[in-house]
């Protein structure tokens, strides 16, 4: 068998694996059309063309062709504030996740009147905000909180004041709201090593509290965090 007749053989079944490749995924994007208009069918309704992840989308990520795409939707089925035309969301940068093939609304994007001004020799930090974290889902725009670490080895102050940038919206099913918080630079490290390991917990002091470092530096740590370590210690025990 000569060199040239292999590399002929070569390039055409690469050729060929190409067209059978190329063939599949047409069959199956009419698969996955065809059971969508099934199901339209099935439901019924008005139609609406809405704005939808073609790719999982993270902070930071910006809106393009190959992300974002454009399909049907029942109206009934479209959440509040969606949206419908793809020019608007093209460049702009995403503020809250949001998981492949769902609508896009409002909140999927970042605003920048959303959050407020950093405050001089503050830095911003966005965390997320779970079930553990401590802080209402609803904790309001400038309200003051403090950050400790709760381990095995204990509970420790890591910042006493912190301000609330950019409350934590309603984001897409699936993803986590984020906070957004002022804290000095020297507790960045801290806040995000804590935070990554589900060690942060997050509590709103009191205004006098909040006036008094040393009250929260004291051994007595606030009730919030006590109960927090009664409630992890019986669910290690």
């Amino acid at each position: 068998m000569s060199v040239r007749f292999r590399v002929i053989f070569a390039t055409a079944c690469a050729v060929l694996a190409m067209i059978v490749c190329l063939n599949y995924s047409q069959h199956v994007q009419a698969e996955a059309d065809r059971a969508r208009s099934e199901v339209l069918a099935r439901y019924g309704g008005e139609v609406v063309t809405l704005v939808v992840s073609s790719a999982a989308l993270e902070p930071g990520d910006v809106a393009s062709q190959s992300n974002v795409t454009t399909r049907e939707w029942l109206v009934d089925l479209a959440p509040e504030g969606a949206l419908t035309n793809l020019d608007d969301v093209l460049g702009k940068e995403v503020g809250n996740a949001a998981p492949k093939g769902v609508p896009l609304t409002d909140v999927t994007f970042r605003d920048g009147s959303s959050m407020a001004e950093v405050p001089a020799g503050r830095v911003a930090v966005t965390v997320p905000v779970t079930d553990r974290l401590g802080v209402p889902r609803d904790v309001s725009q400038g309200a003051t909180l403090a950050a400790y670490e709760v381990s095995s080895e204990g509970t420790t102050l890591i910042c006493a004041s912190m301000t609330v940038l950019a409350a934590p919206a309603q984001t897409n099913l699936g993803s986590t709201p984020q906070l957004t918080l002022a804290v000095l630079p020297e507790d960045v490290p801290a806040i995000l090593s804590a935070s990554a390991s589900t060690d942060l917990r997050l509590v709103m002091p009191g205004s006098s509290a909040a006036q008094d470092e040393e009250a929260l530096e004291g051994p007595a740590a606030p009730e919030e965090v006590k109960a927090d370590e009664k409630q992890e210690g019986g669910a290690e025990s």
